[in-house]
């Protein structure tokens, strides 16, 4: 693929969860259910899969009201410091994604898209270094808006300044690509590193 100038991809978007960093959301529910008296599966229909986790996602209430809405299931109680611990504890880099990151960013300038929130994001920084490699990170609960959502990649688009087909997204979730070429972005579904470069050079990206 070789596109003219003004459509060529002038920056690449990368999702978070599962694409740079993976995650276990299943470890920190049976922490939160042997330390809560509850069973994952409450827990689970609870706060992992609620409206308000949604909305914490979106930046439309605080930590402290998502720990406190999220505490009213257990039948013992889960002290602030403990929640955090457990809910934050389940992130591991993925091997091999930083290199592709210190390649990319030679040529392109490199964003960040992520269903996020203030904790998960807050921890996420401080313990890995690959976030430095981007030039502006896009996390849901600043956007106020979550992947598929339409509004997540327009509002992205114009604080960048480009068009959607100047424009590449990376993610794992088919529903949040579907949204990206909703869009007009060019997007992949990632599913590992060696998958993931062989697309990128199909469009034409440099240093991969």
């Amino acid at each position: 693929m070789n596109p003219s100038d003004s459509t060529k991809i002038k920056a690449v978007i990368f999702d978070l969860g599962n694409v740079l960093v993976n995650y276990d959301v299943k470890r920190a529910a049976r922490r939160f259910s042997k330390a809560g008296g509850i069973s994952q599966i409450r827990i689970w229909a609870h706060f992992f899969l609620s409206k308000f986790e949604q909305a914490y996602t979106r930046g439309e209430i605080s930590t402290m009201e998502f720990y406190r809405a999220a505490c009213r299931v257990f039948k013992k109680p889960i002290p602030y410091k403990l929640f955090k611990q457990y809910w934050n504890d389940i992130f591991w880099e993925n091997p091999g994604m930083e290199r592709l990151l210190v390649r990319l960013k030679k040529y392109y300038p490199l964003y960040l898209i992520s269903n996020t929130n203030l904790m998960h994001f807050t921890y996420i920084k401080k313990h890995f270094k690959l976030l430095r490699h981007f030039k502006k990170k896009f996390p849901s609960h600043e956007v106020r808006a979550r992947k598929p959502e339409l509004r997540i990649y327009r509002r992205v688009l114009s604080k960048i300044g480009l068009r959607p087909e100047q424009t590449v997204f990376i993610d794992d979730m088919k529903s949040f690509i579907r949204g990206a070429r909703k869009a007009g972005m060019h997007a992949i579904h990632f599913k590992n590193r060696l998958q993931l470069v062989r697309d990128l050079r199909r469009l034409g990206i440099k240093g991969v």
